[in-house]
């Protein structure tokens, strides 16, 4: 036997079937294509609070791998999803009514959204469309309330929507919002279930929204809207009257995302979305509003802290 022969047989046959196993372990270690390897651009509102949570979505999307750009700030961040701009946006979920086919029928005849009419308008939205997903809504709400301070409270007897009712004519609701025909409508049904005399011209003043903190903290024979996420209704001693927040829009977040999201992502969206409690939403909103704002980004890196 040529033995010879047969040794140059076995490393030729050896050379040959390297390269061929180096490019099969190439191929199995070789990432899938998959939405990972494009960029999700994000939109977000101009609210600071808005602002921060679309940090901490990018960030947790960045965790799992994903190359995620923030949009700039824009007023309606849904609509870039609806145009191709975006593939996520952050924001309250009533900002999707105008996605509704119907929308008189998913606000009722009072016109007001509560959060079971937005969970009716995310699933119309999801039956309807195939190229945007309405994500989870958030379990923080920040709808307003009507707030007033403990001892004005005290001197009006008020710690329910009713006795508010019940004190209309002697006390001034202030509001930023220049629709003020159901909170009125509201406040004289709420008088009469009462069984007294009606409020028949509940005193309501709209103000800039800028003046609203202006206008509690100067509270005189008033209560005044706003948000249950304001970080000074608890770090200044205000009091928030059950039951008002019937009075005005739901708002907890939703996102909406495109096809361009996979469903590994959209997972990993809800679950921030779920952590968002309503005292993680006052917390965020204390961090990025003034005295001593935090930047967006700086807030989003305590996220971890303020969830636990």
């Amino acid at each position: 036997m040529n033995l010879r022969k047969t040794s140059r047989l076995g490393v030729l046959s050896l050379a040959l079937l390297l390269p061929l196993s180096a490019c099969t372990a190439d191929e199995q270690s070789a990432p899938s294509e998959s939405s990972q390897s494009a960029v999700l651009k994000l939109a977000r509102g101009e609210q600071p609070a808005e602002q921060a949570l679309a940090e901490v979505y990018k960030n947790a999307l960045k965790d799992k791998g994903y190359d995620v750009q923030i949009n700039k700030s824009s007023e309606n961040p849904y609509q870039q999803v609806i145009d191709g701009q975006a593939d996520i946006a952050v924001d309250y979920a009533g900002a999707a009514l105008s996605l509704s086919k119907d929308r008189a029928t998913i606000a009722g005849e009072d016109g007001v959204l509560s959060v079971d009419d937005l969970k009716k308008l995310r699933t119309e939205i999801n039956d309807s469309n195939d190229k945007i997903e309405a994500l989870d809504l958030s379990a923080a709400d920040a709808g307003k309330v009507l707030v007033m301070s403990s001892a004005e409270a005290q001197t009006h007897s008020v710690d329910s929507l009713s006795s508010l009712a019940g004190a209309c004519e002697k006390l001034t609701i202030i509001t930023d919002d220049s629709n003020t025909k159901s909170l009125e409508a509201t406040l004289k049904t709420e008088k009469a279930t009462l069984k007294t005399e009606s409020c028949e011209k509940p005193k309501v003043s709209v103000v800039k929204t800028d003046d609203l903190a202006t206008q509690l903290r100067a509270s005189v024979d008033r209560a005044v809207a706003v948000s249950a996420g304001n970080a000074m209704i608890s770090d200044e001693g205000f009091k928030s009257i059950p039951d008002t927040a019937k009075l005005f829009d739901a708002q907890p977040i939703m996102l909406l995302a495109s096809s361009a999201v996979d469903d590994k992502a959209r997972g990993e969206l809800n679950k921030v979305t779920g952590d968002l409690s309503q005292q993680t939403l006052v917390d965020l909103n204390r961090m990025v509003n003034a005295p001593g704002a935090m930047k967006p980004a700086q807030a989003a890196t305590r996220w971890e802290w303020i969830i636990e």
